[in-house]
């Protein structure tokens, strides 16, 4: 809806420092200013201002219309928080009035404090606000392992909160926490602690927290034999969430139906997660892990040499060519689609012994298609096992209700297995 009024409305960006953060433009406005409206907190930054002041409380959806009404009859300054197109109430402003009307005197936003004050670089900063938001923005940065990562809390989605979700996700890599409370005020204060220390704080509101991603070293005193952690393999820097997780690895070696003595191919190998998990379950086994990608390969051998497993071979290269040598295989996983899946099967069909078995995992209903109408066409029997899995998460409330929790759903995977007839060569 557009304004006719030529009255302007100056929305001026405060801090917890109150004017002293402000520019020499936005101070002479709040010193000239007729009407100087804003929540109630605000307010009391400016009261030695000479304006008339309004208070205004509730939804801020519920301003808009006192807005509108002053407007009608002078100019107008509206305080906001930091900088009031940055997550702020800016953009509301500007869907009910005309853009010519508004004028922006922003501060300093919190986000842009709080990284300054950590020393931690934020142009690739990933931001995330869940103040009076769901936190869907904030499960998918985690689950992508996004590094920094910022966030702008509020009385639900508090650090302890937030601490709790990333716990809750059993994510492959670890985060530092960075609490940044009441910045610019007198008492401002930064924490840095981990996530089971957040857990069990309280930290002044309001406050940005600042997720720093860290490298960790597993225990392999403690290591179970089969079901590793997510975390506890090296990923890769840029798609840390390319490895097959933890529930899809542990079904997809028990449909193997492994034994020992067996020579085992994991085509598409990625991290190299199933193949140390079959490694560390046989030790006597082969374990042969084909990789395309020379960062993967190094990926894999890191993780051999982090899990202390010696009877992986790492191979580099594309299939189906770098099939084509190595020693006939009793199990096949397969961990992915591509283009050449057609030819890979084959490949795998021919070389795999008489009697073994194939395993393949698919995300998207294309490859899998691809995978059953091949084997049946060789009239090898085809089974399907669809992986839908979703992991609990801790929901947050305010006392005195009790937390609640809520399901956080993994991409579902189909598990195409097959054995070869025994007649087959």
């Amino acid at each position: 809806m557009q304004e006719s009024s030529l009255h302007q409305l100056y929305v001026i960006g405060m801090g917890l420092d109150g004017v002293a953060g402000l520019s020499d433009a936005a101070r002479s406005h709040l010193m000239t200013a007729t009407c100087i409206v804003g929540h109630p907190s605000y307010l009391s930054l400016v009261a030695h201002c000479p304006g008339e002041q309004i208070p205004l409380t509730g939804a801020v959806q519920d301003w808009i219309e006192v807005l509108r009404q002053q407007l009608q009859e002078r100019s107008l300054v509206l305080l906001a928080s930091g900088d009031p197109l940055y997550f702020g109430m800016g953009r509301l402003v500007m869907e009910h009035l005309d853009r010519q009307q508004v004028v922006f005197l922003p501060h300093v936003s919190s986000v842009q404090l709080a990284f300054n004050r950590l020393g931690i670089p934020w142009q690739s900063a990933t931001v995330v606000s869940v103040h009076g938001r769901q936190a869907d923005h904030l499960d998918r940065a985690l689950r992508q392992s996004k590094t920094p990562i910022a966030l702008l809390t509020d009385g639900d989605h508090t650090p302890a909160a937030i601490a709790q979700l990333i716990a809750d996700l059993q994510l492959p890599v670890s985060y530092r926490l960075h609490v940044c409370s009441r910045l610019g005020a007198s008492d401002e204060a930064i924490a840095t602690c981990s996530l089971d220390e957040a857990m069990q704080r309280e930290f002044p509101m309001p406050n940005v927290v600042v997720l720093e991603r860290q490298a960790t070293r597993p225990n392999l005193a403690a290591t179970p034999l089969l079901g590793i952690a997510d975390g506890d393999f090296y990923t890769f820097e840029d798609q840390p969430g390319l490895l097959t997780k933890q529930e899809v690895r542990v079904l997809a070696i028990a449909l193997l139906q492994i034994r020992p003595g067996l020579t085992i191919w994991d085509v598409g190998a990625g991290t190299g997660s199933v193949s140390i998990e079959l490694a560390r379950l046989l030790p006597d086994a082969r374990v042969i892990a084909i990789e395309k990608t020379a960062a993967g390969v190094a990926l894999i051998q890191a993780n051999c040499d982090r899990f202390g497993v010696s009877n992986v071979t790492v191979v580099g290269g594309s299939a189906p060519e770098a099939l084509q040598d190595l020693p006939p295989p009793d199990r096949i996983f397969i961990g992915g689609g591509g283009a050449q899946l057609d030819e890979i099967l084959t490949v795998c069909g021919d070389r795999l012994q008489p009697g073994g078995r194939l395993v393949a995992s698919f995300a998207t209903l294309e490859a899998c298609a691809i995978a059953q109408r091949t084997l049946s066409q060789w009239q090898w029997p085809v089974q399907l096992t669809q992986v839908n899995i979703a992991r609990s998460t801790t929901l947050k409330t305010r006392p005195p209700a009790p937390d609640a929790t809520r399901w956080l759903p993994l991409n579902p995977v189909t598990l195409v297995y097959s054995d070869k007839p025994v007649g087959c060569r």
